[in-house]
Order: structure tokens, then C-alpha cells, then sequence
């Protein structure tokens, strides 16, 4: 499906799907989204206590911190997917340790307090914070990309991906990774097919990875957020 500009909202345009950069009244939308696709892909409603909790680790604070890295897909029903990534990966978790999960650690309880463990996890990153891995270094910058159903097998994945690489690399970032469980493998096939590679894996899943071009200037000009960096995996 050949995409076309649209001066509109600064997105592009696949048939009657539209890629925009995120809003802030998109807020709620991705948090469902998350909800939905949530257990490996699949809807996780029933799997969690905590309706907020997915959106609230992995979706809305990129939204709120990294929006210019932030697409959305949205089709006549609405928003249903979304691409959020992060220039730097150390500077994000440092903010969220700030900023974003004060609030949360008042919200939420405790792991050890918690018996369904698909939540644990996610009340630990909430808790502890996210611990600082060694793919930050070469990979900086890291996403997650979710899709309702009706907007899968479209193609649209990867057009998402190839808009990140673009601004990621305008932004001067020389790498970007994610993590995916291998309880997963649709996602791990994606991946793989749209060039990434696997950078490690464990029993639990994959890190995989892309190097990106230095962009035109690179060497008068390195962006900020990526320099003096150090540092885990973000989930993906």
C-alpha cells in the first residue's frame, strides 16, 4: 500500500489509515490499546487487576515525555495502534524515577502484595524502576509497537517502524533495541523480518536491534540526549 503526506496533521496517509504524531487527547486510547494487546499480543483484560497498569508502564508516559517520537494509527473507529519510542533510553528512566513514578508508587501496591502474577512485573517496574542494561550503550534508543487486530497484517508495523528510524536518526541516535518475549513468536518473526537483529536472549525472551546512520552533520553536531549515556532492555 503506497503512503502519501498529509500536510494536515504532519502524518501519512495508507488508504483510509492515517499515521499522525500523538496527541495529548490521545491519551486514553493508548492505554486501551495497551490493554488490548497486552498478553503477548492478545487482549488482557482479564489478566490484570489494574485496568491502568500496561498503559501506565509502557505506553503514556511516551506520550507525555517522548511525543515527538510517539505515532499513532487511527482508521475510522478511532486510534488502534501506536508507535512509541525513546531517544535515550538512560535519560527516559531517569525522568520516569523523577517524575512519573512518584505518583504511580502511591496508586499502586506493592509486588509482594499482589498473587496474580502477571501484574508482578509490571508493579515491580513500577516500584523499583527499570534496571540499567548493557544494550543502552550501543542501542540508546528503544519502542513498542501495538496494533489492534483489525489494523494487523496490513503492512502498517513496518511503516511504523521505518518513520521511527527516520526521526531517530535525525535525532542523532546510533541504535535502537526492544525486548520480546518468546512467548511471542508472531512478534519475533516481525522483527526479524523488518531488520532487526537479535542482540541476546535468555529463557524468558529476545533483545533485538538496529544501528542507524550517523545523520548529515554528525560530526559538528551529536543530539544531547545521546551523549555521556550508559546503561538495560526496555521491554518492547
Amino acid at each position: 500500500m503506497a503512503a502519501s503526506a498529509d500536510a494536515a496533521t504532519g502524518g501519512e496517509r495508507h488508504g483510509e489509515v492515517l499515521l499522525r504524531p500523538v496527541r495529548p487527547e490521545d491519551l486514553p486510547a493508548l492505554e486501551e490499546v495497551c490493554l488490548r494487546t497486552g498478553d503477548r499480543g492478545a487482549d488482557a483484560s482479564a489478566r490484570t487487576r489494574f485496568p491502568a497498569l500496561l498503559g501506565d508502564v509502557y505506553a503514556t508516559p511516551y506520550a507525555v515525555h517522548e511525543a515527538r517520537f510517539a505515532t499513532v494509527v487511527e482508521d475510522g473507529h478511532g486510534v488502534g495502534g501506536y508507535l512509541l519510542g525513546c531517544l535515550d533510553t538512560a535519560a527516559f528512566e531517569r525522568w520516569r524515577e523523577r517524575s512519573w513514578w512518584p505518583p504511580l508508587r502511591e496508586r499502586y501496591p506493592l509486588p509482594e502484595q499482589v498473587a496474580d502474577g502477571f501484574d508482578t512485573p509490571l508493579l515491580r517496574a513500577v516500584h523499583s524502576g527499570v534496571p540499567e542494561q548493557p544494550v543502552w550503550r550501543t542501542h540508546p534508543s528503544h519502542l513498542h509497537v501495538d496494533l489492534l487486530p483489525r489494523l494487523q497484517g496490513r503492512g502498517l508495523g513496518g511503516a511504523l517502524v521505518r518513520r521511527l528510524w527516520v526521526q531517530l536518526t535525525a535525532a542523532g541516535s546510533p541504535g535502537v533495541h526492544l525486548g520480546v518475549a518468546a512467548a511471542n513468536p508472531g512478534a519475533v518473526r516481525f522483527y526479524r523480518r523488518t531488520g532487526f537483529t537479535e542482540l541476546s536472549r535468555d529463557e524468558g525472551g529476545y533483545v533485538f536491534g538496529r544501528s542507524l546512520p550517523a545523520p548529515p552533520g554528525a560530526d559538528a553536531a551529536v543530539a544531547p540526549e545521546v551523549t555521556g549515556r550508559s546503561g538495560p532492555a526496555a521491554a518492547g
